[in-house]
């Protein structure tokens, strides 16, 4: 049986919700909780669009605010 996943999935959201909340709170006007509070409702509903389409295998930890590539330079210690 074939399984399907979806590398890359877009993580700005539908409005580019990500970007703006990155945005407002560089520039002081959204709070750090109220940014990790935006990030997890994005991943959230990334999930269920997921789910709701049918795929077998949701990839998870594939989520960055701004860097991904920034977040594995962190990570790995590089």
């Amino acid at each position: 049986m074939v399984q399907s996943s979806v590398l890359g999935f877009p993580r700005m959201g539908r409005l580019r919700d990500l970007k703006k909340a990155n945005e407002a709170y560089w520039g002081g006007k959204l709070s750090r909780d109220d940014l990790l509070a935006e990030g997890k409702r994005l991943r959230q509903e990334h999930w269920k669009i997921q789910k709701d389409a049918g795929v077998d295998i949701i990839p998870s930890n594939d989520f960055a605010f701004y860097d991904h590539v920034l977040d594995h330079i962190q990570m790995f210690n590089v």
